[in-house]
């Protein structure tokens, strides 16, 4: 039975050095909650009966052998050595268990898509599952904001694009800011056209920002999940700036060409023109 072999772990897990024995009841901890197990009505009564048996041997009492123990359904706080553990633990699950209970919801109202975009079932190649909050809903008005910032970063973009063929140095600062008016562009066009949640400006995203833009603007966004691809996937957002993101001793500075610069702006600024004509059309 399940308290037998909590029990029998028990006994084995109190002969170990202290640091093995913290980690190996943390392990029982995880074993037996509810929110793990398949059987969630069985493993509450283990997870009870579990707490009660490290409550006696903290308290250097023997262990009650299961056959002799009445049923006890009564919750039990766990030892306050391991409180501040298992607190963090049962949050967490208690959040996970949430989030699957709203996955099943969106799957099932959404024709079963579980794609890693909120947005029009768009996963953007993702394989993380969609965080399920308050629908967004348009905002021209802020579109306009961050389009404003995207045409600036523009600026800068010309300004440096000129110097790449006589100082290959700023090749990587040129690359960088690509990125950074594609990014800003595409969520203006966001913004604009569905809405974005305050979670989404944590990352750039170019090509899930890009894949549900498509999908609901096809005819002003051909091309425009090529583009963005061609900006995210040789990492511009990290190589651009940080020497550990190379092999010793070669640094950023030395890794771009003006070749690379140059394309790069070239997808930014079609990605800029495109979003510019969301937003227009999306305020008017």
């Amino acid at each position: 039975s399940a308290k037998k072999q909590i029990c029998e772990e028990l006994k084995r897990i109190w002969k170990l050095p202290e640091d093995q024995r913290r980690k190996a009841i943390k392990r029982m901890y995880l074993k037996w909650h509810p929110d793990k197990h398949p059987d969630p009505e069985m493993a509450t009564k283990a997870f009870q009966y579990l707490q009660r048996q490290i409550d006696r041997l903290e308290a250097g009492r023997p262990l009650e052998e299961p056959e002799g123990e009445e049923e006890d359904t009564t919750p039990c706080a766990p030892s306050p050595r391991w409180s501040g553990w298992f607190n963090m633990w049962d949050s967490w699950a208690g959040r996970a268990h949430r989030a699957r209970r709203r996955e099943r919801h969106y799957r099932s109202s959404h024709g079963g898509y579980s794609g890693g975009s909120t947005f029009g079932g768009y996963s953007g190649g993702s394989t993380s599952r969609p965080t399920f909050k308050a629908t967004p809903t348009p905002d021209p008005e802020t579109g306009r904001v961050w389009m404003k910032q995207a045409e600036a970063d523009m600026k800068a973009l010309r300004i440096v694009l000129a110097k790449v063929d006589a100082e290959q140095e700023v090749c990587c600062h040129a690359c960088f800011l690509a990125h950074e008016v594609a990014e800003r562009a595409l969520k203006a066009g966001k913004y604009a056209v569905c809405g974005l949640r305050s979670d989404s400006l944590q990352h750039p995203n170019l090509v899930g920002h890009a894949g549900a833009l498509e999908q609901v603007r096809r005819q002003l966004t051909v091309g425009l999940l090529q583009r963005a691809r061609a900006l995210e996937s040789p990492g511009y957002f990290l190589k651009t700036r940080y020497p550990n993101q190379h092999v010793p001793p070669a640094v950023p500075a030395e890794h771009f060409s003006p070749a690379q610069a140059r394309e790069a702006a070239t997808c930014a600024e079609e990605i800029l023109d495109m979003m510019k004509q969301l937003v227009e059309e999306a305020t008017f």
